[in-house]
């Protein structure tokens, strides 16, 4: 039987999804917060979980990394009321399947639960669809379960992400998982090809297109045919050639320099840039025109930084990779340096990270990588971040220099603030924990924060 997890404390809606559910065929288990919430997700429920966005205890969009982690295979609609549907599409950017307005749950309820449970049904699980794409983090299964839409499609997909995030590992895991995988995955990077040879490399040429075409050359949408085209870095297009290639996404049809036969374009076009190409257009730098075309299908890669977990899978892989390349015996790494790089934020991202391990793999003079392995330019960014970074509250308070005297007292107002920020600090910004150790509601807190300006 299709189970259903129903969140919410209102009793209300509790019986009226159970009303609109029941006499469906669907089993319904009840919850009245995040903790029963969990609990029950952790005793192994599969199925649709139906979530409201505030609950007594916190808001169920904070649930999504560990609903992900616990329940991969179970769809999240969330229920959302006055002033939270703002929450609820960021909820759906990072994995939600849905989001239903409370005025409309009698009408939505049921079609929206029905869908939830065929696309469970349908779609195949995380790990084999990209299993080229080593990950645990919540945010890169939501990537993948966005990614899973546009499988059979030939629609054009825009990668979007800071450098090193691994584009077009995801690029060329997307080809591999649909129905052009046997054919070739070509990639051409924009920004490492001149702009008058950036053409030649896409379209081809024939014998005596310029000076020194000695020959016909084959163009990457030549290479490509039947298969999957990346044109990485594509915000590096000059104006002029993104012309051309609007062309050739309207027409479907191109010409190699210097020919007269025109050549079908089969591809499946994906693009990837780490540039805001929105700004771009805003700026007149990109078309307006190629920009909607090649973001028909748009996903955002996180940054390592918000891949929470990965970190040590990823050390763990490029040290096996790195150690086989180098001929060594290297077992993994201790805990002091594992510890700092977790710690890191890694600007560079995926790639920042390989390169540390590759280096450290190279130094290494034992079986375990230490912090003594790493590269120094490494540990000197690690030592400045740290540096940079606002020492927290409790500690800055214990290290500040003494009051003087006529300020040794300070008002109930300033005990009152300093208490609520030191509570705030604790539990990282969350509102709803430090309601919780402040011993007052979070509208109570709101409002305080609102009349400290920190809101």
């Amino acid at each position: 039987m299709n189970r259903v997890l129903a969140v919410d404390d209102d009793e209300d809606i509790r019986l009226l999804v159970d009303d609109v559910l029941r006499d469906a065929g669907f089993e319904l288990i009840f919850a009245k917060n995040c903790a029963e919430t969990m609990s029950t997700v952790k005793a192994g429920f599969s199925g649709v979980i139906v979530l409201d966005v505030r609950l007594p205890d916190g808001f169920g969009s904070d649930l999504l990394p560990e609903l992900a982690e616990h329940a991969p295979d179970s769809p999240v609609i969330f229920l959302t009321g006055h002033g939270t549907t703002t929450m609820a599409l960021e909820s759906i950017q990072r994995g939600a399947f849905d989001f239903i307005d409370k005025t409309q749950l009698v009408q939505r309820l049921l079609p929206t639960v029905i869908a939830a449970f065929a696309h469970r049904d349908a779609r195949v699980p995380d790990q084999s669809s990209f299993e080229s794409i080593i990950t645990r983090s919540a945010s890169m299964f939501a990537l993948f379960r966005s990614l899973r839409q546009a499988l059979e499609s030939d629609v054009s997909v825009l990668i979007r992400g800071e450098s090193g995030t691994g584009k077009e590992l995801v690029a060329n895991a997307l080809h591999n998982s649909g129905p052009r995988t046997s054919a070739p995955f070509v990639a051409i990077n924009c920004a490492g090809i001149p702009d008058h040879l950036l053409e030649a490399e896409l379209f081809g040429y024939e014998r005596g297109a310029f000076t020194g075409a000695v020959g016909r050359k084959h163009g990457r949408f030549d290479l490509a045919r039947g298969g999957s085209l990346l044109l990485d870095e594509i915000g590096e297009m000059p104006m002029a050639l993104q012309a051309k290639l609007l062309r050739v996404l309207q027409e479907g049809e191109y010409q190699r320099l210097g020919g007269v036969e025109t050549l079908h374009a089969d591809v499946r076009l994906i693009s990837a840039t780490n540039r805001n190409l929105e700004a771009e257009v805003e700026s007149g730098k990109f078309r307006e025109d190629l920009y909607y075309r090649l973001a028909v299908f748009t996903v955002e890669l996180p940054p390592l930084r918000l891949r929470h977990g990965d970190i040590p899978l990823l050390v763990e892989h490029f040290i096996q990779r790195s150690a086989a390349r180098e001929g060594k015996e290297i077992n993994g790494i201790d805990t002091m340096a594992l510890g700092l790089m977790e710690q890191y934020s890694f600007p560079g991202n995926v790639r920042q990270l390989e390169n540390v391990i590759a280096h450290a793999v190279v130094t290494s003079g034992s079986q375990m990588i230490r912090m003594s392995d790493l590269p120094p330019s490494f540990l000197r960014s690690v030592m400045a971040e740290r540096s940079a970074t606002p020492m927290p509250h409790s500690l800055a308070r214990e290290f500040a220099p003494p009051r003087p005297a006529k300020e040794a007292f300070p008002s109930l107002k300033e005990m009152e603030e300093a208490h609520i920020r030191e509570a705030m600090t604790r539990t990282d910004g969350n509102k709803s924990k430090a309601a919780k150790i402040l011993g007052i509601s979070r509208m109570t807190l709101y409002r305080k924060l609102e009349e400290m300006d920190v809101a």
